[in-house]
């Protein structure tokens, strides 16, 4: 499209145009269009130069009034607002404009810097300076998605392009709405609730509005949802995205035993697996997360429901400490040993006669006496379970470790025994009871130790 009477109008409303910082922004045009158009004006004779100024020719004025500048804002459209801007009127966003929008995202999101007189400039200037043509439509923007109810983004510039408006022009007055009101908007991308608005979300927005859905959340004041914040954020709020963020942020950050563990409390189990699977963080606090922890809705809840959902954020948090304690327990049972010193000092009673492979690298954890009790008992069950840290265990990998320190303990009491170190009581009945497990096959001896193992 060729914008020359827009030049020729510029030149003749103002001799120093080409002399002015923000003649895209006048023009709406850019730095390449204006610099080609003025060369067309001057080899076609209208324009005239005149020292630094330019001056409009008779045949210039001819031009002008032959191919007047056409309104936008027309017959067909009455609600489109006048742009200035050209790139902002095409269908097809041009190279340039793709960038510019993205960089307009990032000013949104992160408050980037914008250099003056780019072509982002001019766009934010145009779209949401405080006499924009544009305000009536940012108004009725905003008004659209913050309706009660969950809006497909896809129909937000449906309706907006039937005033005639282009996709760059929507998206931008869309994400600057977006972004203002971020904290009481929940984002659903392809149905699933969006943690994190950033520019790259923005950019999908953009090209893929159709899998995009939003909604506002409820602004009632609830007053437990101040206290419930207290539990969850480091700052106390009424907000219930910022809430539901703050319980689903705690539950992704928890470990994969944790997460994977069907040993926690009924209530506990049912309190992480809601939120695991939550796809509408309205209804998770307000009916889902009450109705599992204290039978009753939100607005119903009191003292009660905060106690119960501690007791559930408490169990979680300190779930896999709790597996810690209870392996370490089980291994210095297993050996009959009352502390960590005791079983260090048995092991390098009898460490000369330690032959069987699995039970000597066993010896070199358990005497290991520079790390603390957490990470001592960390690196035997890690070792024990041959590749995965307790942290990252299923509650298999907890009976195996059980059976597996079960074997090696009666191996090792078997030796220590044979060695003479320590007292084992060895009376008639004892030895008449190990006769007998000598009997038993194979099977029956794993058959014996799971008994021994599950009590």
């Amino acid at each position: 499209m060729n914008y020359l009477n827009k030049l020729l109008c510029a030149v003749k409303n103002d001799a120093e145009i080409f002399r002015k910082p923000d003649i895209n922004y006048r023009l709406g045009l850019t730095s390449s269009q204006v610099k080609e158009l003025k060369k067309e004006a001057i080899a076609k004779g209208f324009i005239l130069n005149s020292k630094h100024n330019v001056y409009l020719s008779e045949s210039g004025e001819l031009y002008l009034q032959e191919y007047p500048i056409v309104s936008w804002c027309n017959n067909e459209f009455p609600n489109r607002p006048e742009i200035n801007q050209e790139y902002l009127k095409l269908d097809k966003m041009p190279p340039i404009l793709t960038k510019a929008i993205r960089n307009i995202e990032k000013h949104f999101i992160n408050n980037e810097e914008i250099k003056e007189n780019s072509i982002e400039y001019n766009i934010l200037k145009e779209l949401f300076d405080d006499n924009s043509n544009c305000k009536n439509i940012l108004k009725e923007i905003e008004e659209t998605i913050l309706k009660d109810g969950k809006i497909e983004l896809n129909s937000v510039f449906n309706k907006f392009f039937a005033y005639g408006l282009t996709k760059s022009i929507i998206a931008i007055l869309l994400f600057h709405t977006i972004v203002k009101n971020k904290d009481k908007l929940a984002i659903y991308e392809k149905g699933l609730f969006q943690l994190k608005l950033d520019n790259l979300m923005l950019d999908r927005m953009l090209y893929c509005p159709q899998n995009f859905s939003i909604q506002k959340t409820t602004t009632e004041n609830i007053p437990i949802l101040k206290n419930i914040s207290e539990l969850v954020l480091p700052f106390k709020t009424n907000n219930i995205l910022d809430i539901t963020k703050g319980l689903i942020f705690f539950i992704r950050n928890l470990d994969k035993y944790t997460l994977k563990t069907e040993r926690l409390s009924k209530k506990t189990l049912r309190f992480r697996n809601i939120i695991m699977n939550a796809k509408d963080p309205i209804v998770l606090l307000t009916r889902d997360i009450p109705k599992i922890l204290d039978n009753k809705l939100l607005t119903q809840c009191d003292k009660q429901f905060l106690n119960a959902l501690e007791t559930a954020l408490n169990e979680l948090q300190f779930s896999s400490s709790k597996l810690t304690d209870e392996i370490k327990t089980f291994l210095l049972d297993s050996f009959d040993a009352k502390s960590r010193q005791e079983l260090t000092s048995r092991f390098k009673n009898i460490q000369e006669y330690i032959g069987y492979k699995e039970l000597k690298v066993l010896l070199n954890n358990i005497i290991d006496e520079e790390s603390d009790d957490n990470l001592w008992i960390k690196r035997i069950a890690t070792f024990i379970n041959k590749e995965r840290v307790p942290n990252d265990w299923n509650d298999n990998d907890i009976a195996d470790f059980k059976l597996k320190i079960k074997e090696l303990s009666l191996k090792f009491k078997i030796l220590e025994s044979t060695a003479g170190d320590i007292d084992l009581a060895a009376t008639t009945k004892f030895d008449v009871l190990l006769e007998k497990i000598k009997e038993l096959n194979s099977t029956e001896k794993n058959i014996l130790l799971r008994k021994i193992v599950n009590g």
